[in-house]
């Protein structure tokens, strides 16, 4: 027997200075009871809230904020969702490789990668999010958990309802059934594109065929072009002309790269002359020197020369002007000495303007060189230049003949593309009729036939009901009483029990082993809502009790979530008949767990003893 989905562990809501609410789970059938005002249906709306719900499932006046939910999943183990009040996001935490840890949008309009809608249906066993037709014309929308969910949730302002259980507002319900019929079949008519309305196809129509007029025009007119290259070279020996150019581009390569060694040649080489052009410089500048050091040598001997000979007429002073001693004077001749260094310098001076010389026309030959290379240079740069534009001038010319190798396959390709588009004119101006309009109501009831009838009259037969023959009314979606609808003659207790009844048949026909995705989760609020106030009192027993042995004994391979009150519970021992029992009281009394939310306890009125 397939397993469920998934199923909820553990419920916790906290707040700020609270005391944590926590609530266990286990699979199969759990009750959930306790006096008014403890915060039961809480527990419902809150595992609705964790489903995605935009509705908060309590208000924050209480002082708690925070929910989190412990879901066991067959695809992926424990997951953990924590979502607080008023807040369009939810963390999801999971061990699982394949599920994404983080911050999940529950709607979306957010800006984020990943959505809580996409994790739960991954959840049930969808690879991808689905859009379901949501009109006769099969416009889509995106499977919604939430709405298939809801379906399985009958809570305390819905359970008395007199209309249907399952269609919520009318103005969506073909994109609910649409869900449903997927559920079972794994059918969501995929690939079956909308159907516009007449006028919106005609102008789509007109639009499509100008555009394919369009792309033909101008396939027309490069064709016309192509045909025009191939007759302008229809006398031409492509080939020959091709090889000889590829030749051309050859033999000039081969002279480029030797006018490029030579240039590489030319610039050592105008290199190398400028470094001994800078060393010429530098002699010179250094034999400059020497020689302005040595002409100022000579004329400090001419000036030491003509000295003496100036004072050589004098008298000699025999006494000294500072102490009055004699003064011995010596007769010294400097002449020989002067004429001597005079003739010394002279001589290297002249050694160094003739090295001067030499070094100056070595320079002036250097600078020859150096300027025959730059043009010589300049000619190879010329050259290369030329042979480049002629290089690109055959490579151009080539392309060219090549190009005419590839237009007859060009016109060839034109001509496919052509015919492609003319048979797109031609399918859409006769496209085939629209399929028929889309009604998923009809195609539901073909598929179900009388199982929904069938499971009905079946449960109310357990449950002790026998007031009538059970139908479905696939119109309104809602179970009928001998053909009468149950807001004619219903109170509201047999509307809550009705209803109860609707839940319990969907829970089965959408979680037999032949179905496409099993949800395995029913979750039901006060199923006996009414009874304790207008109903007969020995029927109300009889069905209560019928009732709740059917939650025990067709619990089935899923999970069953029922809320009601102390006051209608039936004479079972639910606990000893493998139910999980859940019971909160007013009060701390004796063990008793006193609310779901333990420090809401405003105008709560304690019981009595």
């Amino acid at each position: 027997m397939r397993m469920q989905s998934f199923r909820i562990k553990q419920l916790l809501v906290s707040g700020a200075g609270k005391i944590d609410g926590v609530i266990e789970f286990d699979d199969g059938l759990n009750i959930i009871q306790g006096r008014s005002n403890t915060g039961k249906t809480w527990i419902l709306k809150c595992i609705y809230y964790l489903f995605s719900s935009d509705k908060n499932p309590f208000s924050p006046l209480t002082g708690y904020s925070d929910i989190k939910g412990v879901f066991y999943t067959k695809r992926y183990g424990d997951i953990t969702i924590k979502r607080r009040l008023n807040d369009n996001q939810a963390e999801v935490i999971c061990v699982h490789p394949d599920v994404v840890n983080g911050i999940y949008d529950t709607n979306y309009k957010g800006k984020g990668p990943l959505y809580l809608n996409d994790l739960w249906l991954r959840i049930i066993g969808l690879n991808e999010t689905i859009s379901v037709p949501k009109s006769a014309r099969y416009a889509r929308e995106r499977i919604s958990w939430t709405n298939i969910a809801n379906v399985f949730f009958a809570d305390e302002d819905e359970i008395d309802k007199s209309g249907s259980l399952i269609i919520k507002d009318f103005n969506y319900e073909t994109a609910l059934i649409s869900s449903l019929y997927f559920l079972l079949t794994g059918d969501y008519k995929k690939g079956v594109e909308e159907i516009l309305k007449p006028e919106v196809a005609n102008e789509k129509k007109k639009a499509v065929v100008a555009y394919i007029e369009e792309q033909v025009s101008a396939l027309s007119d490069k064709k016309v072009n192509y045909i025009m290259q191939l007759e302008e070279l229809a006398d031409v020996d492509v080939d020959k002309q091709m090889q000889e150019l590829t030749e051309g581009i050859s033999a000039l390569q081969q002279e480029m790269s030797e006018l490029v060694e030579d240039n590489a040649t030319v610039i050592r080489q105008i290199s190398e002359y400028q470094q001994e052009e800078a060393n010429c410089k530098v002699l010179i500048d250094r034999y400059k020197s020497l020689t302005s050091q040595y002409k100022a040598d000579l004329q400090r001997l001419d000036f030491i020369s003509r000295g003496e000979k100036a004072v050589k007429g004098l008298p000699k002073n025999d006494i000294c002007p500072f102490c009055g001693g004699p003064i011995d004077n010596h007769d010294e001749n400097y002449d020989e000495a002067i004429q001597a260094e005079t003739k010394r310098i002279v001589s290297e001076l002249a050694v160094i303007v003739a090295t001067e010389n030499n070094v100056r026309e070595e320079q002036i030959g250097i600078s020859r060189n150096i300027s025959e290379l730059t043009k010589r240079r300049a000619e190879i740069s010329e050259a290369i230049a030329e042979k480049t534009l002629k290089i690109n001038d055959y490579r151009t010319n080539l392309q060219r003949y090549r190009d005419y190798t590839k237009l007859q396959s060009g016109i060839d390709f034109v001509n496919e593309q052509l015919q492609v588009l003319g048979r797109k004119k031609v399918s859409e101006l006769h496209k085939k009729k629209n399929p028929p309009l889309y009604h998923a109501k009809k195609e539901f009831e073909e598929l179900v036939g009388t199982g929904f009838n069938e499971l009905l009259n079946k449960i109310l037969k357990e449950c002790n009901y026998r007031a009538g023959y059970a139908s479905w009314d696939f119109k309104t979606f809602d179970i009928l009483m001998d053909g009468v609808s149950k807001e004619e003659d219903q109170g509201k207790g047999y509307r809550s029990f009705l209803n109860s009844v609707i839940a319990l048949m969907l829970y089965e026909y959408f979680n037999s082993d032949d179905v496409f995705i099993k949800p395995g989760i029913l979750m039901i609020d006060t199923p006996l809502l009414g009874f304790d106030e207008n109903e007969d009192g020995t029927q109300g027993a009889t069905l209560k009790n019928g009732l709740y042995q059917y939650f025990i004994n067709h619990k089935g391979n899923g999970q069953i979530i029922i809320v009601d009150n102390l006051n209608v519970m039936p004479d079972i021992d639910l606990q000893a008949a493998g139910a999980k029992v859940t019971t909160y009281y007013k009060d701390e009394k004796d063990g008793h767990v006193y609310g779901f939310m333990p420090s809401w306890r405003k105008d709560l009125p304690k019981e009595t003893e």
